[in-house]
């Protein structure tokens, strides 16, 4: 046994299946559409003995094909059976016929298996299924199942500041980020590493009036961005006793939410002059603002308090730690 490799000057590509062997790695088997809601190669049928593919072409063991209009593929007779049909309309590359043709396969209770022998030069890819009724040698319009595989596109690269027209179902890398195509935009998919966290100074209002918590207050803000999911939290521990208010306390957020429904956010406030702690909810309200945590509330003895001011339900003072967390959908 040896090794061969192809091709170079002094052993160029001499056989179909040393081309086969290589061109099958350039791209998928399928059809080559860019959305499989086309009509390339697409197997429709009528009620009669045969069934229509559809004007396309496609990729099949580093080959392709092309049918240039509609072509008939006469259906194979049910007459003498008792239960229906399964079939398969395919396309077969025969290395030893040279050609990629359809052919309708018959099946069973349930399709027949694809031949995949790229070493014995036969390789099928599914077009669609058929249903054949017991007796009958017709496929009803309604008795065909749409089973093509896209043969897709290479990934490509580029930078968010050059990129190329969005193709549907293309990946596109930007970096350690992913983008899928949908044909209008690209649609980010995820990313190969974790953001660093990023901070923002948190601004707390009152109605119209912003809290003062004392110059020397803890006023953090974190927050990561993961596609149009923002994560953050909020660390408030005043070094002053705020003025009393009586607008509920609201707090910006890092980027705005995507303001279609409420947030909930988990709070949580533990008073340093030995009133305890309390766990609560933290509410956006897109109708009233979409780039602020809109009302905090607590859960107390009596049940979920009343809108969180500087004095109510508790007294904020010097030292009380205040902690807002949580994942918001973004605009």
């Amino acid at each position: 046994m040896a090794f061969t490799s192809y091709p170079f000057s002094s052993s160029p590509l001499a056989t179909e299946a040393q081309y086969a062997l290589t061109a099958s790695r350039w791209g998928n088997d399928g059809v080559h559409t860019d959305d499989l809601t086309s009509t390339a190669l697409k197997v429709t049928a009528n009620g009669t003995s045969s069934v229509s593919i559809a004007a396309g072409s496609a990729f099949v063991n580093g080959a392709t094909v092309e049918n240039d209009g509609p072509y008939s593929l006469s259906v194979v007779s049910n007459s003498g059976g008792s239960s229906a049909r399964k079939d398969l309309v395919v396309l077969r590359y025969d290395a030893s016929a040279d050609s990629i043709l359809p052919v309708y396969k018959t099946g069973g209770t349930t399709p027949p298996t694809l031949t995949n022998s790229p070493g014995t030069g036969v390789v099928e890819i599914p077009l669609a299924e058929c249903t054949v009724a017991a007796g009958a040698s017709v496929v009803a319009s309604n008795a065909v199942v749409d089973r093509r595989w896209g043969s897709g596109h290479p990934v490509a690269y580029g930078t968010a500041g050059a990129r190329r027209p969005s193709v549907k179902g293309m990946l596109l890398v930007e970096g350690p980020d992913i983008h899928l195509g949908d044909g209008t935009n690209w649609l980010y998919v995820g990313t190969a590493s974790d953001p660093v966290w990023s901070t923002y100074t948190p601004v707390w209002t009152a109605g119209a009036s912003t809290v003062n918590w004392g110059s020397g207050s803890t006023n953090r803000g974190r927050y990561k961005v993961i596609g149009k999911t923002c994560f953050f939290d909020i660390n408030l521990i005043p070094s002053g006793d705020p003025a009393t208010t009586t607008s509920p306390i609201q707090v910006t957020l890092p980027v705005p939410l995507k303001g279609v429904v409420r947030e909930n956010f988990t709070a949580h406030l533990t008073s340093a002059h030995g009133g305890g702690s309390w766990n609560g909810t933290a509410l956006t309200i897109p109708t009233e603002t979409t780039t602020k945590i809109a009302r905090i509330r607590f859960n107390t003895s009596s049940g979920w308090s009343q809108d969180f001011t500087t004095n109510v339900p508790f007294n904020m003072r010097i030292n009380d730690v205040l902690t807002i967390s949580g994942v918001y959908e973004i605009a």
